[in-house]
């Protein structure tokens, strides 16, 4: 397969027939290297000889509107990869390196991965005590993991659950990965003014009744959304940090106020992607998990409502190995309880537990 136009679309079709969230193409000493992230694991693809290295980047910035001629410095941009089944948004960023520029592909689905609580793996308790928490006029939930746990995806189908016609809606998003019927989408856009905080404080100007902000990312956004979750609007949102405990040390080490959070928090939603076995009875000779072992991810949450008993621990900056040790002693099913139950149950392996691990150390 000499074409370059080809052999892009093979390597897209094999990427979206593989369930690969991104491609890396990876300029290396000898050519190109061509990675794909499967199941949040890169894995090798193909390489390519040197030669194919310049025509692939610009046959790939060509069709993300990006400059061709310009290689000193980062891009982003994207387009549509289209099949007869489906279609696909391919973000497409750029970055120089010394044999070159990386290029990364992430794929998105238009389609929503999943459209209810009890389809992302929460448990009967966790789906009633999250239907509790959104079905509140007001106050702030949010989802927190590292990059690339599911929080998006949970927030969708929280939005799924409480979205009704006489509601209005306005999600804010950078990007804006899956069109929601009903929903007013903002695509975030930091190097044209709109950042989330601009655009929050637009969104309260058109009388909304949620309000989605794809990510908490400084204390201005921070308090304007906490605002807002005190003047009768519920906010859903999502911030970096390892679990709830440490969700609320994250807030309060970025400026919030600690009576804004005892105000205006109500729960807080944890979680980890793990990979599920493969059913394949001998590894090592599978098609379907291509060798690995594992096929198809599942996520793993803790829910925490947050109630008057934690407001002291707030107030009082308490470390966050503080909180958990409290929470511990209230029964509460910690992440790490809740991977644990998933090796008994014969769905993951311990290999994988330790890797997604929460630590118990700040």
């Amino acid at each position: 397969m000499n074409d370059v136009s080809s052999y892009l679309s093979f390597v897209l079709e094999e990427a979206v027939t593989r369930r690969a969230s991104d491609i890396h193409l990876e300029p290396v000493p000898d050519g190109l290297q061509i990675r794909l992230r499967i199941d949040g694991m890169l894995i090798h693809f193909d390489q390519k000889e040197e030669a194919w290295g310049l025509p692939m980047v610009s046959k790939l910035k060509l069709l993300a509107g990006l400059d061709i001629g310009e290689r000193r410095l980062p891009q982003d941009g994207g387009f549509v990869y289209a099949t007869e089944t489906q279609e696909t948004d391919i973000r497409l960023s750029t970055l120089p390196t010394i044999h070159g520029e990386k290029i990364v592909l992430r794929l998105l689905s238009k389609r929503l991965p999943y459209q209810s609580l009890p389809l992302l793996g929460l448990d009967e308790g966790q789906c009633q005590e999250i239907r509790k928490l959104i079905h509140q006029s007001q106050g702030m939930i949010l989802v927190t993991g590292p990059t690339g746990s599911g929080k998006t995806t949970t927030l969708y189908a929280m939005l799924q659950e409480i979205h009704r016609h006489e509601r209005n809606v306005i999600a804010l998003e950078d990007p804006v990965e899956y069109h929601v019927q009903g929903v007013n989408q903002v695509q975030v856009n930091p190097r044209s003014g709109l950042s989330f905080s601009t655009g929050l404080r637009a969104s309260l100007r058109q009388d909304p009744d949620v309000i989605l902000v794809g990510e908490i990312r400084d204390q201005e956004t921070a308090e304007i959304a906490f605002r807002a979750a005190l003047t009768g609007h519920l906010v859903l949102s999502t911030l970096h940090s390892k679990d709830s405990a440490s969700a609320i040390t994250r807030l309060l080490d970025m400026g919030v106020e600690p009576y804004l959070i005892t105000s205006a928090l109500t729960g807080l939603i944890a979680q980890r992607l793990i990979r599920k076995l493969c059913t394949c009875a001998t590894p090592g000779n599978c098609l379907k998990c291509k060798n690995t072992g594992y096929f198809g991810r599942q996520a793993v949450f803790e829910v925490l409502p947050i109630q008057d008993d934690l407001h002291p621990y707030i107030i009082q900056k308490t470390a966050a190995s503080q909180i958990r040790a409290y929470l511990r002693t209230k029964g509460f099913c910690t992440l790490n309880m809740k991977l644990k139950e998933k090796v008994r149950q014969g769905i993951t392996t311990i290999s994988e537990f330790q890797r997604v691990l929460v630590a118990d150390v700040e």
